[in-house]
C-alpha cells in the first residue's frame, strides 16, 4: 500500500506542495524540508535542508529515518514525510551524535527504535537534548561493527569500520538498492570536520574509508552528510516538490574522497618528517590537482589535529 501511496504522491501534491513552500519560505521565513525521491520505482527519499541529509524508507508498517536534522526541523521533516505517506514513524537510525542529525529524536514521539553505534549512545548521553525526559529518545538499540535490519527489497545493513568524523559513524547501506549513506563520514568533496571531543581522529579517518571501500560490495550510488549540488532534480522546471532520480555520487566519488584523505595525511606526515610547525605544514600543504575543486575550510584545522594525534 505505501508504495500506491508514493507513487501517487509523485503526482498528486507535486506543483502544489512547491508552491506553497516556497511562498511561505517567503513570507514568513518558514523552516522547509525539500524531499525528492531517489527512485520513482521505490520507497527511498532524500531529504535536504535543516541541518545533515535524512533519508526515509516508507514501509507499510512505517517510516524509517535515518538522521533527524537540527532541533526544531522535526515538524518540517514530518511535514515532508506525510506528503508521501500517511504512516508514523517507528524507527531512527543516527549516523553519530552531532545536534544536526540527531536534533530531531524528540520531536518523534511515535518512534519505538532507535538505532546507533554504541559510542554514538554513550557521546548523546552527555547532550543536554537527551536529559531527563527526552532520555528516551536516546538510542536505544546500538552496533558494535555490524547490525542487518529488516529484510528483502528494504534490508539495510550498518556498518562500523573506526574512527573518523567522530568515534561512531554508521555507514548505511540499503544492498537491494544498491545505495549507502555515509552521513559525516562523506560530508561532501571537502576536508571533513574531525570532532576529537567526540573521538574523531584525524590519523584513522584515511583507514576507515579505505576499510569500507575495499569491504562494502555491490553499492554504486553514495549519499553524504551534507552536499546539496549533487542532488539538483534532473527537470530543475518541471515544477514538481517530489524530483525522482536525483543525482548523487558514485562509487567512484567515494573512492577519491578516500584518497584525498589519504593524501592529506600523508602529506602531512611528510611535513612532519621535514621538521615543519603546524602552521608550515598547512602554509605549503600541496594535493595533487585532481582535488582543487574540494573545499579545504577545515584544512588547518585537520593539519593541526594530525599534530596533536602524532604528538607534534
Amino acid at each position: 500500500m505505501t508504495r500506491v501511496i508514493v507513487l501517487g504522491a509523485l503526482i498528486a501534491v507535486g506543483a502544489l506542495s512547491m508552491e506553497a513552500a516556497g511562498h511561505q519560505d517567503r513570507q514568513q521565513g518558514a523552516k522547509v524540508v525539500r524531499i525528492q525521491t531517489l527512485n520513482v520505482r521505490d520507497i527511498l527519499y532524500v531529504l535536504t535542508g535543516g541541518g545533515g541529509n535524512t533519508l526515509a524508507l516508507m514501509r507499510d508498517d512505517g517510516v524509517v529515518l535515518i538522521d533527524t536534522k537540527l532541533p526544531g526541523w522535526g515538524r518540517p521533516l514530518l511535514d515532508a514525510v506525510q506528503a508521501v505517506t500517511d504512516k508514523p514513524v517507528t524507527m531512527i537510525i543516527n549516523t553519530h551524535t552531532h545536534a544536526d542529525h540527531t536534533g530531531g529524536n524528540a520531536e518523534f514521539p511515535s518512534v519505538t527504535q532507535i538505532v546507533a553505534h554504541e559510542s554514538t549512545k554513550a557521546n548523546m548521553q552527555k547532550m543536554d537534548a537527551f536529559m531527563g525526559p527526552s532520555a528516551r529518545f536516546l538510542p536505544n538499540r546500538t552496533v558494535t561493527d555490524r547490525l542487518s535490519l529488516l529484510d528483502g527489497l528494504d534490508r539495510i545493513d550498518l556498518y562500523y569500520f573506526g574512527r573518523g568524523h567522530t568515534d561512531g559513524d554508521l555507514i548505511v547501506v540499503f544492498p537491494e538498492k544498491r545505495l549507502a549513506h555515509f552521513g559525516d563520514l562523506f560530508p561532501a568533496k571537502a576536508a571533513p570536520f574531525i570532532d576529537a571531543a567526540n573521538g574523531g581522529s584525524a590519523v584513522a579517518f584515511p583507514q576507515t574509508l579505505a576499510r569500507a571501500v575495499a569491504e562494502i560490495k555491490g553499492v554504486n550510488r553514495v549519499t553524504t552528510g551534507h552536499e546539496e549540488a549533487s542532488l539538483v532534480p534532473r527537470d530543475a522546471n518541471s515544477g514538481a516538490a517530489i524530483f525522482a532520480n536525483p543525482r548523487t555520487m558514485t562509487w567512484s566519488d567515494l573512492q577519491e574522497y578516500a584518497d584525498f584523505n589519504r593524501d592529506f595525511l600523508a602529506a602531512v606526515q611528510e611535513a612532519i618528517k621535514a621538521g615543519k610547525t603546524a602552521a608550515d605544514a598547512f602554509a605549503t600543504l600541496r594535493l595533487p590537482d585532481r582535488y582543487k575543486g574540494y573545499d579545504m575550510q577545515h584544512a588547518k584545522a585537520n593539519v593541526e589535529a594530525v599534530y596533536r594525534e602524532l604528538g607534534k
